[in-house]
Protein backbone atom coordinates (compact mmCIF):
# COMPACT_ATOMS: atom_id res chain seq x y z
CA UNK A 1 0.00 0.00 0.00
CA UNK A 2 1.16 3.52 -0.74
CA UNK A 3 1.64 5.99 2.05
CA UNK A 4 -1.56 8.01 2.14
CA UNK A 5 -2.71 10.87 4.33
CA UNK A 6 -6.30 12.02 4.71
CA UNK A 7 -6.73 15.55 6.04
CA UNK A 8 -10.11 16.87 7.13
CA UNK A 9 -11.31 20.47 7.34
CA UNK A 10 -8.36 21.73 5.32
CA UNK A 11 -8.01 24.03 2.33
CA UNK A 12 -5.73 23.49 -0.63
CA UNK A 13 -3.51 26.42 0.37
CA UNK A 14 -3.28 25.15 3.96
CA UNK A 15 -2.28 21.69 2.74
CA UNK A 16 0.49 23.10 0.55
CA UNK A 17 1.76 25.40 3.30
CA UNK A 18 1.82 22.67 5.97
CA UNK A 19 3.50 20.17 3.65
CA UNK A 20 6.12 22.70 2.56
CA UNK A 21 6.89 23.68 6.17
CA UNK A 22 7.35 20.03 7.10
CA UNK A 23 9.54 19.37 4.05
CA UNK A 24 11.80 22.28 5.01
CA UNK A 25 12.14 20.86 8.54
CA UNK A 26 13.10 17.38 7.28
CA UNK A 27 14.87 18.32 4.05
CA UNK A 28 18.00 16.36 5.04
CA UNK A 29 16.05 13.09 4.99
CA UNK A 30 14.68 13.55 1.47
CA UNK A 31 16.10 12.36 -1.82
CA UNK A 32 17.12 14.92 -4.45
CA UNK A 33 13.64 15.07 -5.95
CA UNK A 34 10.39 13.91 -4.38
CA UNK A 35 6.85 13.85 -5.72
CA UNK A 36 3.73 14.31 -3.62
CA UNK A 37 0.20 14.08 -5.05
CA UNK A 38 -3.05 15.40 -3.64
CA UNK A 39 -6.71 15.51 -4.52
CA UNK A 40 -9.86 16.89 -2.94
CA UNK A 41 -12.28 14.03 -2.39
CA UNK A 42 -15.03 16.21 -0.91
CA UNK A 43 -15.21 19.83 0.27
CA UNK A 44 -12.16 20.53 2.49
CA UNK A 45 -11.17 16.87 2.69
CA UNK A 46 -7.94 16.01 0.91
CA UNK A 47 -6.00 12.87 0.15
CA UNK A 48 -2.23 13.27 0.03
CA UNK A 49 -0.05 10.58 -1.53
CA UNK A 50 3.45 10.56 -0.07
CA UNK A 51 6.64 10.05 -2.08
CA UNK A 52 7.92 6.48 -1.87
CA UNK A 53 11.29 7.64 -0.51
CA UNK A 54 9.65 8.73 2.77
CA UNK A 55 10.22 5.93 5.28
CA UNK A 56 7.79 4.90 8.03
CA UNK A 57 9.38 7.09 10.71
CA UNK A 58 9.23 10.24 8.58
CA UNK A 59 5.67 9.33 7.65
CA UNK A 60 4.76 9.18 11.36
CA UNK A 61 6.36 12.61 11.84
CA UNK A 62 4.30 13.92 8.93
CA UNK A 63 1.04 12.63 10.40
CA UNK A 64 1.87 14.28 13.72
CA UNK A 65 2.89 17.57 12.10
CA UNK A 66 -0.22 17.79 9.94
CA UNK A 67 -2.39 17.34 13.03
CA UNK A 68 -0.89 20.38 14.79
CA UNK A 69 1.29 22.42 12.41
CA UNK A 70 3.49 25.24 13.67
CA UNK A 71 2.15 28.78 13.15
CA UNK A 72 -1.44 27.54 12.83
CA UNK A 73 -3.89 28.39 15.55
CA UNK A 74 -5.85 25.19 15.16
CA UNK A 75 -5.49 21.47 14.73
CA UNK A 76 -6.52 19.17 11.90
CA UNK A 77 -8.05 15.71 11.91
CA UNK A 78 -5.54 13.49 10.17
CA UNK A 79 -5.35 9.79 9.36
CA UNK A 80 -2.50 7.90 7.73
CA UNK A 81 -2.48 4.60 5.87
CA UNK A 82 0.46 2.50 4.76
CA UNK A 83 2.06 -0.93 4.88
CA UNK A 84 4.77 -0.99 7.53
CA UNK A 85 8.19 -1.51 6.00
CA UNK A 86 10.64 -0.59 8.75
CA UNK A 87 9.75 -1.70 12.27
CA UNK A 88 9.99 -5.47 12.83
CA UNK A 89 6.98 -5.85 15.14
CA UNK A 90 4.61 -4.50 12.50
CA UNK A 91 6.61 -5.32 9.36
CA UNK A 92 4.52 -5.85 6.19
CA UNK A 93 1.27 -5.20 8.05
CA UNK A 94 -1.24 -2.64 6.87
CA UNK A 95 -1.47 0.07 9.51
CA UNK A 96 -3.78 2.93 10.34
CA UNK A 97 -1.90 5.90 11.84
CA UNK A 98 -3.68 8.52 13.94
CA UNK A 99 -3.42 10.99 16.80
CA UNK A 100 -4.94 9.86 20.08
CA UNK A 101 -6.53 13.01 21.47
CA UNK A 102 -6.57 11.47 24.96
CA UNK A 103 -2.76 11.20 24.92
CA UNK A 104 -1.33 14.50 26.19
CA UNK A 105 2.32 13.71 25.42
CA UNK A 106 1.81 15.08 21.88
CA UNK A 107 5.16 13.98 20.37
CA UNK A 108 3.89 10.63 19.15
CA UNK A 109 1.45 8.84 16.89
CA UNK A 110 -0.70 5.78 17.46
CA UNK A 111 -0.89 2.83 15.10
CA UNK A 112 -3.45 0.08 14.62
CA UNK A 113 -2.48 -2.92 12.53
CA UNK A 114 -4.87 -4.79 10.27
CA UNK A 115 -5.16 -7.47 12.99
CA UNK A 116 -6.11 -4.78 15.54
CA UNK A 117 -2.88 -4.62 17.50
CA UNK A 118 -2.39 -1.14 18.92
CA UNK A 119 1.00 0.54 19.16
CA UNK A 120 2.33 3.92 20.23
CA UNK A 121 5.33 5.34 18.41
CA UNK A 122 7.09 8.15 20.27
CA UNK A 123 9.59 10.44 18.61
CA UNK A 124 12.43 8.97 20.60
CA UNK A 125 12.04 6.07 18.16
CA UNK A 126 10.31 3.68 20.58
CA UNK A 127 7.43 1.50 19.35
CA UNK A 128 5.37 0.28 22.30
CA UNK A 129 2.45 -2.11 22.18
CA UNK A 130 -0.56 -0.72 24.06
CA UNK A 131 -2.97 -2.90 25.99
CA UNK A 132 -6.15 -0.83 25.99
CA UNK A 133 -8.69 -3.45 24.97
CA UNK A 134 -10.98 -2.60 22.09
CA UNK A 135 -10.87 1.17 22.51
CA UNK A 136 -9.70 1.55 18.90
CA UNK A 137 -10.27 -0.54 15.79
CA UNK A 138 -8.42 -0.72 12.50
CA UNK A 139 -10.01 1.47 9.87
CA UNK A 140 -9.51 0.06 6.41
CA UNK A 141 -8.95 2.37 3.48
CA UNK A 142 -11.05 1.53 0.46
CA UNK A 143 -8.64 1.95 -2.42
CA UNK A 144 -11.52 1.87 -4.91
CA UNK A 145 -12.83 5.13 -3.41
CA UNK A 146 -9.61 6.99 -4.11
CA UNK A 147 -9.61 9.67 -6.82
CA UNK A 148 -8.24 8.90 -10.27
CA UNK A 149 -6.53 12.21 -10.97
CA UNK A 150 -4.15 14.07 -8.66
CA UNK A 151 -2.29 17.35 -8.63
CA UNK A 152 1.46 16.94 -8.22
CA UNK A 153 3.89 18.77 -5.95
CA UNK A 154 7.47 18.24 -7.14
CA UNK A 155 9.99 18.92 -4.41
CA UNK A 156 13.62 19.88 -5.01
CA UNK A 157 15.86 19.01 -2.04
CA UNK A 158 18.46 21.65 -2.89
CA UNK A 159 15.84 24.41 -2.80
CA UNK A 160 14.42 23.08 0.47
CA UNK A 161 17.87 23.07 2.08
CA UNK A 162 18.39 26.68 1.00
CA UNK A 163 15.05 27.66 2.53
CA UNK A 164 15.89 25.69 5.70
CA UNK A 165 19.27 27.46 6.00
CA UNK A 166 17.63 30.85 5.52
CA UNK A 167 14.94 30.13 8.11
CA UNK A 168 17.50 28.87 10.59
CA UNK A 169 19.56 32.03 10.11
CA UNK A 170 16.45 34.20 10.60
CA UNK A 171 15.56 32.31 13.77
CA UNK A 172 19.11 32.67 15.11
CA UNK A 173 18.98 36.41 14.40
CA UNK A 174 15.67 36.72 16.26
CA UNK A 175 17.12 34.93 19.29
CA UNK A 176 20.32 36.96 19.06
CA UNK A 177 18.38 40.22 18.94
CA UNK A 178 16.21 39.14 21.87
CA UNK A 179 19.27 38.32 24.02
CA UNK A 180 20.95 41.57 23.01
CA UNK A 181 17.94 43.64 24.09
CA UNK A 182 18.07 41.96 27.50
CA UNK A 183 21.82 41.69 28.18
CA UNK A 184 23.05 45.05 26.83
CA UNK A 185 20.78 47.23 29.05
CA UNK A 186 21.61 45.12 32.13
CA UNK A 187 25.34 45.54 31.54
CA UNK A 188 24.99 49.26 30.79
CA UNK A 189 23.03 49.85 33.99
CA UNK A 190 25.46 47.66 35.90
CA UNK A 191 28.67 49.37 34.78
CA UNK A 192 27.18 52.87 35.13
CA UNK A 193 26.04 51.92 38.62
CA UNK A 194 29.52 50.65 39.45
CA UNK A 195 31.15 53.86 38.14
CA UNK A 196 28.81 56.14 40.12
CA UNK A 197 29.05 54.05 43.28
CA UNK A 198 32.83 53.91 43.07
CA UNK A 199 32.97 57.70 42.65
CA UNK A 200 31.15 58.38 45.91
CA UNK A 201 32.11 55.24 47.84
CA UNK A 202 35.25 53.61 46.39
CA UNK A 203 35.24 50.74 48.90
CA UNK A 204 31.59 49.75 48.54
CA UNK A 205 31.99 47.48 45.51
CA UNK A 206 34.65 44.78 45.54
CA UNK A 207 36.98 44.68 42.54
CA UNK A 208 36.34 40.92 42.41
CA UNK A 209 32.71 41.54 41.43
CA UNK A 210 33.80 44.01 38.76
CA UNK A 211 36.20 41.43 37.31
CA UNK A 212 33.36 38.88 37.25
CA UNK A 213 31.15 41.32 35.31
CA UNK A 214 34.03 41.99 32.88
CA UNK A 215 34.54 38.25 32.33
CA UNK A 216 30.79 37.75 31.75
CA UNK A 217 30.77 40.60 29.23
CA UNK A 218 33.80 39.14 27.45
CA UNK A 219 32.13 35.71 27.30
CA UNK A 220 28.98 37.29 25.90
CA UNK A 221 30.97 39.00 23.12
CA UNK A 222 32.53 35.63 22.32
CA UNK A 223 29.38 33.51 22.41
CA UNK A 224 27.13 36.02 20.60
CA UNK A 225 29.79 37.22 18.17
CA UNK A 226 27.18 37.62 15.40
CA UNK A 227 26.00 40.81 17.09
CA UNK A 228 29.03 42.40 15.42
CA UNK A 229 27.48 41.79 11.99
CA UNK A 230 25.20 44.74 12.74
CA UNK A 231 26.69 48.26 12.85
CA UNK A 232 24.23 49.61 15.43
CA UNK A 233 24.78 46.72 17.84
CA UNK A 234 28.55 46.93 17.31
CA UNK A 235 28.49 50.63 18.24
CA UNK A 236 26.50 49.90 21.41
CA UNK A 237 28.94 47.14 22.38
CA UNK A 238 31.87 49.50 21.76
CA UNK A 239 30.32 52.07 24.12
CA UNK A 240 29.83 49.38 26.73
CA UNK A 241 33.45 48.21 26.40
CA UNK A 242 34.71 51.81 26.68
CA UNK A 243 32.71 52.30 29.91
CA UNK A 244 34.61 49.40 31.46
CA UNK A 245 37.91 51.02 30.45
CA UNK A 246 36.80 54.38 31.89
CA UNK A 247 36.09 52.64 35.18
CA UNK A 248 39.51 50.96 35.05
CA UNK A 249 41.28 54.25 34.41
CA UNK A 250 39.51 55.86 37.36
CA UNK A 251 40.96 53.20 39.67
CA UNK A 252 44.50 54.44 38.79
CA UNK A 253 45.60 50.80 38.87
CA UNK A 254 47.42 49.89 35.64
CA UNK A 255 46.92 46.14 36.10
CA UNK A 256 43.21 46.46 36.85
CA UNK A 257 42.75 48.97 34.01
CA UNK A 258 44.31 46.44 31.61
CA UNK A 259 41.79 43.81 32.74
CA UNK A 260 38.95 46.20 31.91
CA UNK A 261 40.12 46.22 28.26
CA UNK A 262 39.25 42.53 27.83
CA UNK A 263 35.71 43.16 26.46
CA UNK A 264 37.05 45.60 23.84
CA UNK A 265 39.86 43.18 22.90
CA UNK A 266 37.33 40.36 22.47
CA UNK A 267 35.13 42.62 20.39
CA UNK A 268 38.05 43.47 18.08
CA UNK A 269 39.01 39.80 17.71
CA UNK A 270 35.44 38.74 16.89
CA UNK A 271 35.03 41.64 14.47
CA UNK A 272 38.21 40.55 12.69
CA UNK A 273 37.16 36.89 12.70
CA UNK A 274 33.76 37.79 11.26
CA UNK A 275 35.40 39.81 8.49
CA UNK A 276 38.03 37.17 7.75
CA UNK A 277 35.98 33.96 7.97
CA UNK A 278 32.38 35.12 7.56
CA UNK A 279 29.95 32.16 7.74
CA UNK A 280 32.93 29.80 8.10
CA UNK A 281 33.46 31.12 11.62
CA UNK A 282 30.57 28.96 12.83
CA UNK A 283 32.20 25.81 11.50
CA UNK A 284 35.58 26.81 12.91
CA UNK A 285 34.21 27.31 16.43
CA UNK A 286 32.02 24.19 16.45
CA UNK A 287 34.47 21.84 14.76
CA UNK A 288 37.48 23.09 16.75
CA UNK A 289 35.63 24.22 19.88
CA UNK A 290 38.48 23.85 22.41
CA UNK A 291 41.32 24.94 20.15
CA UNK A 292 39.23 27.66 18.54
CA UNK A 293 38.17 29.06 21.90
CA UNK A 294 41.75 29.02 23.18
CA UNK A 295 43.00 30.82 20.07
CA UNK A 296 40.33 33.52 20.28
CA UNK A 297 40.87 34.15 23.99
CA UNK A 298 44.65 34.09 23.52
CA UNK A 299 44.44 36.80 20.85
CA UNK A 300 42.19 38.87 23.14
CA UNK A 301 44.65 38.64 26.02
CA UNK A 302 47.55 39.50 23.70
CA UNK A 303 45.76 42.61 22.43
CA UNK A 304 45.07 43.74 26.00
CA UNK A 305 48.63 42.98 27.10
CA UNK A 306 50.61 44.30 24.13
CA UNK A 307 48.35 47.00 22.71
CA UNK A 308 46.13 48.46 25.42
CA UNK A 309 48.51 47.97 28.36
CA UNK A 310 51.28 50.14 26.82
CA UNK A 311 48.70 52.79 25.83
CA UNK A 312 47.32 52.86 29.38
CA UNK A 313 50.84 52.94 30.81
CA UNK A 314 51.70 56.00 28.74
CA UNK A 315 48.38 57.58 29.67
CA UNK A 316 48.95 57.09 33.42
CA UNK A 317 52.49 58.47 33.07
CA UNK A 318 51.14 61.51 31.23
CA UNK A 319 48.46 62.37 33.82
CA UNK A 320 50.68 61.71 36.85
Amino acid sequence: MEKILIINDCTKDELKTILNDWLVMYADGLKSKSIFEFAEVSPNIFILKIDKSIDDTLFFYLVNYFSAPIDFNRTFEVAGYTTASKHKRILNKNIYVFINEQDKEFDNVWLITEDNEIYKFDFGGKLKKMDIGSAFKYKELNINDLPISYEQIIVNKKELLEVAARKEKEEQNRKLDKRFKIIAPILFIGILGIILTNKYNPFFISSTWVVIVIILNTLWFFMDYKIFCDIKRTFICALLAVLFIIFGINTHDIFFATITTFPLSMMLVMLGANKLLGDKLDAFIWEHSKIGTMIIFAFSVLISAFVFHPILKHFFTFIS
